[in-house]
């Protein structure tokens, strides 16, 4: 057994295709990205696998390349799409600390985030206006990015509130670029 068989989720059959693509310690795998993880185990397979292998790596990825990983956050199926790509505001939201124990994700939740209670919200402002009433994934293609929509978080400073409006929009940004 080797100790790729250590991070959660990899069983026998990863493990196996891991180290026939060249990966045979968990340092043989810190930064790699779960994208070339993926399209090098296709390759080898001879077709795509399925979207939950891709779910699994990335989730290996995270496990590598973390210095104190969540073992909570290593379960595969918290790694699905709508939880690694930008949620309406440009939020990632397996990067939040609330990610998974106190919060499933905005999508989930569909935009009944835990703050909102202190806006008097039922629901999040940039949800609402991009999925509720502009059924959109997110703010990327909005020409008025970012709006009044996007207020401050109650429970950050100010200071933390600025850096991640800037983060969040240059996701965005990022997202449109690769849908033109």
């Amino acid at each position: 057994m080797c100790e790729l068989s250590r991070i959660p989720n990899v069983g026998k059959q990863t493990e196996k295709d891991l180290r026939a693509m060249g990966y045979t310690t968990v340092e043989s795998l810190k930064g790699k990205s779960a994208d070339l993880l993926y399209a090098q185990e296709s390759n080898l397979r001879g077709f795509q696998l399925d979207r939950c292998q891709l779910y699994l790596l990335r989730a290996v990825e995270y496990f590598v390349n973390t210095e104190n990983p969540d073992l909570e956050k290593c379960k595969w199926w918290l790694w699905k799409d709508d939880v690694v790509n930008p949620s309406p505001c440009g939020a990632v939201c397996v990067q939040c600390a609330c990610y998974p124990s106190q919060c499933p994700g905005c999508r989930k939740m569909k935009g009944k985030v835990f703050w909102a209670q202190y806006m008097d919200w039922t629901c999040c402002a940039v949800y609402n206006c991009c999925v509720n009433e502009n059924s959109m994934m997110n703010c990327s293609r909005c020409e008025k990015l970012p709006c009044e929509c996007f207020v401050q978080n109650p429970t950050l400073s100010v200071e933390e509130n600025a850096v991640r409006l800037r983060k969040k929009v240059e996701r965005l940004r990022e997202q449109q670029m690769r849908n033109d």
